[in-house]
């Protein structure tokens, strides 16, 4: 499992060596499980983040609608469902739009708290949406704490000090291009 991060706007190109967990693809930034858990530590030290409850995720509501079903439905409302499934019925999209409706507006909000981003955003890949309000302060507090973070932060967590300041820059120009596209999803 890990963190995929898309930008809503696709930007024209990724420089890897700026963006280093980009793997050259443009709007896209990957982190493993352990990546992000430094990450967020990093967005720690650099008090770019808040721990206040997250939105709740809603439940589907189904009104007699097996769930895999209404899952299966979503799929094929994305046209990613395999030729052999059923079409969904009327009642199954329309519970199926609710429920995608539902999702998408508990996880779009901004969590932005006196300058600082929720960290519930980078705790699950829910399809989180970072704002590029929330872009900009995330990017600001990392370029202003990055030498710091670099030397006394990654060195403790086993990382090297050039190794975690290019992970910082790179997160934060991430951010910086995230911001002019819209934000980005954590998935």
């Amino acid at each position: 499992m890990g963190f995929d991060l898309h930008m809503v706007r696709t930007p024209a190109a990724a420089d890897e060596a700026e963006l280093p967990n980009s793997s050259g693809i443009a709007g896209y930034y990957r982190f493993n499980v352990w990546g992000m858990n430094m990450t967020v530590g990093a967005l720690e030290w650099a008090d770019a983040i808040h721990y206040k409850p997250a939105p709740p995720i809603p439940e589907p509501e189904l009104n007699g609608i097996d769930e895999d079903r209404l899952f299966e439905t979503i799929e094929a409302l994305r046209g990613e469902a395999p030729e052999t499934a059923a079409p969904p019925t009327e009642a199954e999209v329309r519970a199926a739009r609710a429920y995608v409706q539902a999702h998408e507006d508990s996880v779009s909000g901004s969590s932005l708290v006196d300058g600082r981003v929720g960290a519930y955003k980078f705790q699950t890949n829910d399809g989180w949406l970072v704002t590029p309000e929330e872009c900009v302060a995330l990017a600001r507090k990392l370029r202003a704490q990055a030498e710091l973070i670099a030397r006394d932060y990654f060195p403790d967590a086993g990382v090297k000090q050039d190794d975690g300041r290019r992970w910082i820059l790179g997160f934060a120009r991430y951010n910086e291009i995230a911001a002019e596209h819209g934000g980005y999803r954590v998935r």
